[in-house]
């Protein structure tokens, strides 16, 4: 069960001044753990840059103001300690915590491309969520991917993407991973990738190679592109489920497309460009026979045949 603490709990847990019912009840939950290595870290960590006998004064000192300004108004001596190891220890959370994860995130309709700790260049598709840990990247290049993403990895120790579909690894290449609801898609676009998936089976794909699983039917293909086509704001696809098609054009514009059920399951093959819904939506649902018509809001609806 999720515990709820009030706003002094972790103060008066810091100044010893918790009940025997709330320590015992503390020291069960899962929180306690992490907190307790929190105050350990806090006890052996050497920060740079940051001078704890410094900032401890400084936050009694506000204290202090706050309390002048408000014509001296008593407050316990323990709530200087409590108010200035609570200010430690949220420092020492987010130092150890925040700092040494780092997260990109691209909202609908957005991409956004950055640089890797080693050099490596990543371009993360729209709708989509890459974390992995800065502090060890030299020793362990490894990311959690949620979405879609495309790596150009320079050379080194092993590289390894993360999704919930399954793993892949490299030493250095060129190449995406796809990883969304009933879909997971890795392209080989230079070098040698192994893709070991949730099931436990083992992939090794080469320049030009792809593999695909799409509602548990899974397939090797090829291809003949030198990148993905949505880094340059055009989705392509080849005999790919409609299905698909569909989330990708209200992942890339920002819209919602209803009546969904109406369409027949059906592959689609052509591509689409980013930049205009309307010509999007008729390369689309016209090659594949939709009626549908646009709200004010901008959202589509798929007529009934």
């Amino acid at each position: 069960m999720e515990q709820h603490y009030d706003d002094t709990f972790l103060a008066r847990w810091l100044s010893n001044k918790l009940t025997s019912e709330e320590l015992q009840e503390f020291e069960n939950s899962k929180d306690f753990i992490k907190y307790s290595q929190i105050v350990e870290m806090l006890d052996t960590a050497q920060v740079d840059n940051f001078d704890v006998e410094n900032n401890l004064q400084a936050t009694l000192e506000k204290l202090n103001s706050t309390i002048e300004s408000k014509k001296k108004k008593v407050i316990p001596l323990w709530s200087y300690a409590a108010a200035a190891s609570v200010a430690l220890l949220f420092f020492v959370y987010s130092f150890f915590f925040t700092e040494a994860t780092t997260i990109y995130t691209t909202q609908l309709a957005e991409q956004n491309n950055f640089e890797l700790p080693d050099g490596s260049l990543v371009n993360l598709n729209a709708g989509s969520k890459l974390s992995f840990e800065k502090s060890d990247w030299k020793n362990n290049r490894s990311l959690d991917l949620e979405g879609e993403a495309y790596f150009r990895v320079e050379k080194g120790s092993t590289f390894a993407v993360n999704t919930k579909d399954g793993q892949v690894t490299v030493l250095g290449t060129q190449f995406i991973v796809n990883s969304r609801d009933n879909y997971y898609n890795v392209v080989c676009y230079e070098g040698r990738v192994q893709v070991v998936t949730a099931n436990n089976d083992s992939i090794v794909l080469t320049k030009g190679k792809a593999f695909s699983i799409s509602k548990s039917v899974k397939q090797e293909y090829q291809i003949d592109d030198i990148e993905p086509s949505w880094i340059n704001h055009i989705s392509s696809f080849k005999e790919t489920s409609i299905e698909l098609v569909l989330s990708e054009i209200e992942r890339q514009f920002g819209i919602t497309i209803k009546g969904k059920e109406n369409v027949k399951t059906s592959l689609f093959t052509g591509s689409f460009s980013h930049k205009d819904i309307k010509l999007a939506l008729q390369t689309v649902f016209t090659a594949m026979e939709i009626k549908y018509s646009i709200e004010a809001s901008g959202d589509v609806v798929i007529e009934k045949h």
